[in-house]
C-alpha cells in the first residue's frame, strides 16, 4: 500500500467526523472517514462509467451490468448471498447508474462490516457475470423499465432527448429494456458485458469511501485486504463530446401529458460548469431567477393567476456542456395566456444581461452557503459514503468536502461570461400540455410523433419569427423587480447552555399547554416550533377534509412572496391539515425564530381568502385528485390500504365528489368557525431555552385569549376487521402492470379491549423480525428466480395497535392469480421452514430489529418529530423506545415461531389482497369477499 496518508481538513464546523486518503497499491484511491456517531457502517464504490458508454446497439447496457453485478461472484456463487448478508445483519443496499457514473453502497451493523466488505469487493474483481443470468435478469431491467412507462418525468424527458444532437450520448436511451439488450449477431449479449466491465471496471476508474466509528489505520487495513486485487490497468484518455444542441436542428417541443397540467421549460446550453465548483457563477442566476420576492418573476406570475410553480437548475455536465433550466408549471389561465409568461421570462434575462453584476447578491450567496455548510446536519454513513464516492471521480480529493460551499463569490466576469451564452441559439424549449398550444411559435406546423420508449406523443419545430421577436422585444414592455437585501440572515449564533432530557410544559392556561425542551446538544444554532390549532370537525367529512386543504393552500401562497426570504436564509415554515386542525410549523436558525412564529401567526388569523384565488386553488386540487391515479402503483397499493383499513378516512373519488359543491362561502365559515374556537398544544426545541419558549408562549396567549376551549383530540383508528377473514379490494390505477400487495393482518388484539402496550408492541416486533428475515428470500425468490417484475418487496406495514405484514409485487407480465399463487407458496414455504429456523439466523433478525431501535438522534429533528407525536396524543409517553427495546429483548425463538406460525395459517390473521386488476374467479371460489372503504367493519 502506498504510504502517504493525506488528512482532509476543509471540513464543517460541526462535523465531527475525521478523513483521510490513502492510494492503495493498485492505484485505487480510499477516503477514509472515521465517523464517531456511526451507528451502522458503510462503503460505496463509484465508477467513471454510465450510459454515455453504451454501444449505440446496446443503449441501457452500463445499466445492465450495475444489475448484473449483483448476482454472484467467483467467491460467493450464489446470485442472492450479498442481499441476503446484508439484510439479516440489519443493512440495506442498492446501486444507480448516471450518464457517466456507477455507484454502489451498503450499510450494516458493525459486527458484519468485515464480511460484507469482502462479498462486495468481489463485484469488482471477479463477478460472474453468468450466462444463465444474464438471459434471466435483462427480464428484471425490462421490468423496471416498464414499471416507469406512464411516470411523466421519463416521458417527457425521453421525448426532450429527441431535440438533442443525436450524436450526443445524452440523446440515447439509458435505462434498457428486452429489444436494446439482446444477443447480437455475432456478438452475444454476455460477451457485451464482459468487454464494458473490462474497459472500465479497473482501479484507477474508480474511488471507494469507507464510513466506520472505527481509526482510519484499522480501516485502512481492511481495504487493503479486500480491494488491492482489483485489477489496475492505465486510465484512458479523457473523454469528448459534441455540443449538446447541434445547428439547425429543431429546437420547439410540444408534449401531450397523460395528466392534466401545463409546463413550460427552458433549457439553455451552457459551458460545462463541474469545473466552476469554487465559485458556481451559475448560483447568481438562480438566486434571481428562483427569487419569490415581490417584484419577482415567479411573484408577478404568481399575482395575476398564470403560473402555480417555479424551478430553476443547473444539470451535471454532458461533456462539454450542461444544462441551466428553468421550469415553471402554468395554470389553465396561464397555457392561455402562454406568450405573457414567456415574455415576462425572456424579459427577466434580458435585464439580468443588460444589468452591472449587483455584488449584493454575490455577497449573500456566498455568505449563505457558508452558513450552511457551516452548520450543516449530521449526515448518516451510506448517504456520505454514496455522496462522496461520486464526487471523488471529478472533484480533486483535497476539495472533496469543501466543494459543498461557495469557496469565494463568483467574480461579475464569470457570472457575464454565463450570461452571454442564454441566447436563441442556445435555447431549447418544450411545452407539455392537453390545453391549446402556441402554434404560432412554430415556424412550420410538423405531424405528431410517438416517442419510441415511453410512447408519448410529441411535435418538435423550429422557433418561428414571431418567438425570435417575442424573445427580442420583450424588455422594452415588460417590468420587471430585481430582489433586494435579505435582512432574516442569522446574526447571532451562540449556543444555550441548557439541556433537558425530556420535553415539559412550561406555560399553561385553560385551552393553552406549551412545551419546551432546551437541547443544544447538536451544536448548532438551531430550533423547532410547533403550533398546533386543533378544532371541531377539522376532518370528520370529505367536505371538511377539502376545506381543511384549501385553508392552508390558499394561505401558503398567500405568504409565498413574504415566507421567501426567510426560507433562502435558512427559516422554514409549514402550515398543514390534519384531523385535529392544522399545525404551524417553523424550523432553521434560533435566532429570529420566535418573531418569525408570531409573526405567522398573526398573518393566519387576519387570512381571508379571494374568489379568485379560491377558483385557482379549486382547479388546482381537481387537477391533483385526478392525478392521484397516475402515481406509481405499487405507492397507490399502500395508500389503499390505509384508506381501508383506517376509520373515517376518504378515497380520492369521496373527496372528488365532495370538492364539487364547494363554495368559497363554505371555506370562510369555516375559517372563521376554526378560528372562533380551538384549544392549543404547543412545542419549541433545540437552541431555545426555556426563558425565551415562556415569552414566545405568553406572546401567542395573548393573541387567543377569549377563544380558547379545552378540547380532547380525536384519535385515529383503525376498524374493527373480522378474523379469520380473506378479503380483497381492487383500486384504480392508469398503471398497465398488475399490482399485488397481499397483507396478513393480526386482529386477535382487536378483541382485548384492555389490550396493554406492552402486548401490542411485541406483536408489532414478531412482525418486524418476520418481515427481516422473510425479505432477502422474498425478493430473490419473486424477482429473481420467478421473474414476477422489478419491484418486489416485503414491508412491515404496522400501524397504530395493528401488526401488519405486507408482501408486495408489481409486474409488467403476470397476473393476479400467478402473482397471489406465488406469495401465497412463498409463505407456506416460510412456515415450513420456521419449524427448523436456526437460533442464529433468529437471533440476527432479533439484534437486526434492535439495532434500529437503538439508534440515537444525530439530528435535532430526528427527535423533534418523535417528541411532538407524542405531545399532541391525549397521554404522552416519552419512553416509548426504551419500552419497545425493553420488549425486544425478551422475545424468545419459540414464543416467536409459535406466534408467527399461527398467523400465516390464519388462526387469528386477516388477509387483505390490494390489487389493480379483475380479481380471479378462482379465487372468488376460495371463500374471498371483495370489499370497500366503506365498510365500517371489515
Amino acid at each position: 500500500m502506498n504510504n502517504t496518508v493525506i488528512s482532509i481538513l476543509n471540513k464543517s464546523l460541526t462535523d465531527k467526523n475525521n478523513y483521510h486518503l490513502i492510494t492503495l497499491d493498485n492505484n485505487l484511491k480510499v477516503l477514509l472517514v472515521s465517523d464517531p456517531q456511526a451507528e451502522r457502517f458503510s462503503a460505496s464504490l463509484s465508477v467513471n462509467v454510465g450510459s454515455f458508454q453504451d454501444p449505440k446497439n446496446q443503449q441501457g447496457l452500463a445499466h445492465f451490468l450495475e444489475h448484473m453485478l449483483f448476482l454472484g461472484t467467483q467467491k460467493y456463487p450464489e446470485s442472492g448471498d450479498y442481499q441476503n448478508y446484508i439484510n439479516t445483519h440489519g443493512g440495506s443496499n442498492n446501486a444507480y447508474t448516471t450518464t457517466n457514473t456507477t455507484n454502489f453502497y451498503f450499510d450494516i451493523n458493525p459486527i458484519a462490516y468485515e464480511g460484507a466488505l469482502d462479498r462486495f469487493s468481489q463485484f469488482f474483481i471477479s463477478p460472474l457475470l453468468s450466462e444463465s443470468l444474464t438471459q434471466r435478469e435483462k427480464n428484471a431491467v425490462d421490468s423496471e423499465y416498464k414499471a416507469k412507462l406512464k411516470d411523466e418525468s421519463r416521458r417527457s424527458n425521453e421525448a426532450f432527448k429527441t431535440l438533442i444532437n443525436p450524436k450526443h450520448p445524452f440523446s440515447h436511451f439509458s435505462v434498457g429494456n428486452l429489444d436494446t439488450l439482446k444477443d447480437r449477431p455475432n456478438n452475444p449479449l454476455r460477451e457485451q458485458l464482459l468487454k464494458l466491465y473490462k474497459e472500465n471496471y479497473f482501479s484507477e476508474n474508480m474511488a471507494l469511501v469507507m464510513v466506520a466509528d472505527l481509526p482510519y489505520n484499522q480501516m485502512a487495513t481492511l481495504a487493503q485486504e479486500y480491494f488491492s486485487a482489483i485489477p489496475s490497468k492505465p486510465k484512458k484518455e479523457e473523454r469528448h463530446y459534441p455540443k449538446l444542441i447541434k445547428q439547425k436542428q429543431p429546437q420547439l417541443q410540444f408534449l401531450k401529458p397523460l395528466i392534466d397540467s401545463n409546463t413550460i421549460n427552458f433549457y439553455y446550453q451552457i459551458n460545462a460548469q463541474s469545473q466552476n465548483y469554487k465559485t458556481q457563477p451559475s448560483r447568481y442566476l438562480s438566486y434571481i431567477l428562483g427569487n419569490e420576492n415581490k417584484g419577482s418573476l415567479y411573484a408577478t406570475l404568481k399575482s395575476e393567476g398564470l403560473i402555480n410553480g417555479l424551478t430553476v437548475k443547473t444539470s451535471n455536465d454532458y461533456g462539454d456542456n450542461a444544462l441551466f433550466t428553468v421550469k415553471i408549471r402554468l395554470t389553465n389561465e396561464g397555457m392561455k395566456k402562454i406568450d405573457k409568461v414567456a415574455k415576462q421570462f425572456f424579459a427577466t434575462i434580458s435585464l439580468l444581461k443588460s444589468s452591472p453584476i449587483n455584488p449584493l447578491y454575490l455577497e449573500e450567496g456566498l455568505k449563505l452557503s457558508q452558513l450552511m455548510f457551516n452548520n450543516q446536519n449530521y449526515v448518516d454513513p451510506q448517504s456520505l459514503a454514496r455522496t462522496l464516492s461520486a464526487k471523488m471521480l471529478y472533484i480533486p480529493t483535497k476539495d472533496i468536502l469543501s466543494c459543498f460551499r461557495l469557496d469565494s463569490a463568483a467574480s461579475p466576469k464569470q457570472v457575464q461570461n454565463l450570461l452571454q451564452q442564454l441566447t436563441p441559439e442556445n435555447l431549447l424549449v418544450q411545452v407539455i400540455s392537453n390545453q391549446p398550444l402556441p402554434e404560432k411559435w412554430a415556424k412550420q406546423k410538423d405531424s405528431w410523433k410517438i416517442e419510441p420508449w415511453y410512447k408519448s406523443e410529441y411535435q418538435n419545430s423550429y422557433f418561428s419569427s414571431n418567438f425570435i421577436n417575442l424573445i427580442k422585444l420583450s424588455i422594452k414592455d415588460t417590468r420587471v423587480g430585481l430582489p433586494e437585501r435579505n435582512s432574516f440572515i442569522p446574526e447571532h449564533l451562540n449556543l444555550i447552555n441548557e439541556k433537558d432530557k425530556t420535553p415539559s410544559i412550561v406555560f399553561q392556561q385553560e385551552g393553552f399547554s406549551f412545551w419546551n425542551k432546551s437541547d443544544s446538544s447538536f451544536g448548532k444554532p438551531i430550533a423547532i416550533n410547533f403550533l398546533a390549532i386543533r378544532f371541531d370537525h377539522a376532518a370528520d367529512t370529505p367536505k371538511h377534509t377539502l376545506l381543511n386543504q384549501l385553508w392552508s393552500r390558499l394561505f401558503n401562497e398567500s405568504i409565498s412572496e413574504s415566507t421567501y426570504a426567510p426560507y433562502v436564509a435558512g427559516l422554514g415554515y409549514s402550515f398543514y391539515p390534519h384531523a385535529n386542525g392544522a399545525t404551524l410549523r417553523t424550523s432553521g436558525y434560533s435566532d429570529k425564530q420566535s418573531t418569525y412564529m408570531t409573526w405567522l401567526v398573526d398573518k393566519l388569523f387576519l387570512f381571508t381568502p379571494n374568489l379568485n384565488n379560491f377558483k385557482q386553488a379549486k382547479t388546482q386540487l381537481e387537477k391533483d385528485l385526478s392525478n392521484q391515479k397516475s402515481r406509481q402503483a405499487y405507492s397507490l397499493a399502500n395508500s389503499a390500504l390505509n384508506t381501508l383499513i383506517t376509520k373515517n378516512s376518504f378515497t380520492t373519488e369521496q373527496l372528488e365528489g365532495a370538492l364539487k359543491e364547494l363554495s368559497i362561502k363554505d371555506l370562510k365559515s369555516y375559517i372563521k368557525a376554526a378560528r372562533d374556537q380551538f384549544d392549543i398544544v404547543g412545542y419549541s426545541t433545540g437552541n431555545q431555552n426555556k426563558k425565551q419558549t415562556q415569552q414566545l408562549a405568553a406572546s401567542l396567549y395573548q393573541r387567543f385569549v377569549g377563544r380558547l376551549k379545552p378540547r380532547k383530540p380525536v384519535e385515529i383508528e383503525t376498524k374493527q376487521i373480522s378474523s379469520p377473514q380473506k378479503y380483497h379490494y381492487r383500486f384504480d390505477s392508469t398503471s398497465d402492470d398488475t399490482t399485488v400487495l397481499y397483507t396478513l393482518i393480526d386482529t386477535s388484539h382487536q378483541k382485548q379491549k384492555s389490550l396493554k402496550t406492552n402486548t401490542s408492541i411485541t406483536e408489532k416486533a414478531y412482525f418486524s423480525i418476520f418481515k427481516k428475515l422473510i425479505s432477502s428470500a422474498f425478493y430473490h425468490e419473486l424477482r429473481t428466480n420467478k421473474q414476477l417484475g422489478y419491484i418486489v418487496g416485503a414491508q412491515d406495514l404496522s400501524i397504530r395497535n395493528t401488526p401488519i405484514l405486507g408482501l408486495l409485487v408489481q409486474s409488467p407480465n403476470k397476473n393476479n392469480l400467478t402473482i397471489i399463487n406465488a406469495i401465497a407458496d412463498f409463505l407456506n414455504e416460510q412456515k415450513d421452514r420456521l419449524q427448523t429456523l436456526p437460533l442464529k439466523e433468529f437471533e440476527e433478525g432479533k439484534n437486526s430489529l434492535l439495532t434500529q431501535l437503538k439508534m440515537t438522534a444525530k439530528n435535532l429533528s430526528d427527535n423533534a418529530l418523535n417528541e411532538w407525536h407524542q405531545i399532541a396524543k391525549q397521554d404522552p409517553n416519552f419512553n416509548l423506545q426504551e419500552e419497545w427495546i425493553d420488549r425486544v429483548e425478551k422475545i424468545k425463538r419459540q414464543d416467536f415461531i409459535t406466534f408467527i406460525k399461527s398467523k400465516v395459517q390464519s388462526t387469528h390473521t386477516t388477509k387483505i389482497i390490494i390489487h389493480n386488476k379483475e380479481f380471479p374467479n378462482e379465487l372468488t371460489k376460495q371463500g374471498w369477499v371483495e370489499t370497500s372503504p366503506n365498510n365500517p367493519r371489515l
